[in-house]
């Protein structure tokens, strides 16, 4: 019985690693900063989930009385070393909720989720073209360590992720894009060491100056993921006509439109809204709006 719990947490927690928001790609940019600036950017992200996307790209809704949602609070903080050269550090503060699964009324989760720790590097100004290395703590509490009724916050394990973002004007606006490679590790559970599938990730998007106060944004992200593995293995997945199918990687995309307001004293308020518009192996397909609060030099 413990297995089974632990394994229904591990999935529930690799799931929910894949939600409308990536703390390193969404809405981010080849821009870098001079040295000795200092910004702080704190969001408020709600999300709601009630389908999900099979191994075939089919969506599905879920029984009427199961649902998600979560409150995600990420916090990313920069500082330029030097002209050209950020370093950074993103932790996330979650309130997630999950009703009836698996025969349980209620799963809920508070608390500190995992933590990117990253740098950026300019090496061309125009076009812009930056380089990304992030770094992903496993600070939150994670499947194993989980209470019986309580969502694990963290994925369990470290990932490291490398990046190319770049960014050139574009007509009364910018285009910005990005595209890396996310090494995720193993993480042990019962004996057993269970790694979720490499990724490639990606962000698109354009920037429209709507004025010297507000930009409006129109973007999209996600991610391309490779097969999970066990003990180095493949883990089966029989299907009805292959009976010998092992599990295949998840993938999903993101549409993001956006707007920002920029204040005279430079604070920047913005507003997202997350939608999946495709995906495979997707447990929580979840949609929701975000809130942001920026200062900086």
């Amino acid at each position: 019985m413990m297995r089974l719990i632990l394994a229904v947490a591990l999935v529930i927690a690799l799931a929910m690693s894949a939600g409308a928001y990536d703390e390193l790609y969404s809405n981010d940019t080849a821009a870098t900063h001079y040295a000795g600036d200092f910004g702080i950017d704190l969001s408020f992200l709600f999300f709601v989930g009630d389908s999900s996307y099979d191994r075939d790209g089919e969506s599905y809704d879920w029984h009427a009385d199961r649902k998600y949602t979560g409150k995600w609070f990420p916090l990313d903080i920069y500082y330029g070393v030097m002209d050209g050269f950020d370093i950074g550090v993103t932790p996330i503060f979650k309130m997630d909720k999950v009703t009836r699964w698996t025969g349980n009324p209620e799963l809920s989760g508070t608390g500190i989720g995992d933590t990117w720790i990253w740098a950026k590097y300019g090496f061309l100004p125009d076009p812009m073209l930056t380089a990304r290395v992030g770094f992903k703590l496993a600070t939150g509490v994670n499947a194993e360590d989980a209470d019986v009724d309580e969502l694990p916050l963290g994925s369990g394990q470290m990932d490291i992720d490398g990046a190319l973002l770049f960014g050139v004007p574009a007509g009364s606006g910018s285009f910005d894009a990005a595209l890396g490679y996310r090494y995720r590790m193993a993480q042990t559970i019962d004996e057993i060491d269970h790694k979720p599938g490499s990724e490639f990730h990606f962000f698109a998007g354009y920037t429209y100056f709507l004025g010297d106060a507000m930009n409006l944004r129109l973007g999209a992200d996600g991610y391309f993921g490779g097969e999970p593995t066990e003990d180095g293995e493949p883990i089966d997945d029989p299907q009805p006509d292959d009976p010998d199918a092992v599990e295949t990687g998840s993938s999903v995309v993101y549409i993001n439109p956006g707007v920002d307001y920029i204040m005279d004293n430079g604070v920047v308020l913005g507003f997202d809204v997350h939608y999946p518009l495709m995906g495979t192996n997707i447990e929580y397909a979840t949609w929701g709006v975000g809130l942001s609060v920026g200062w900086g030099n």
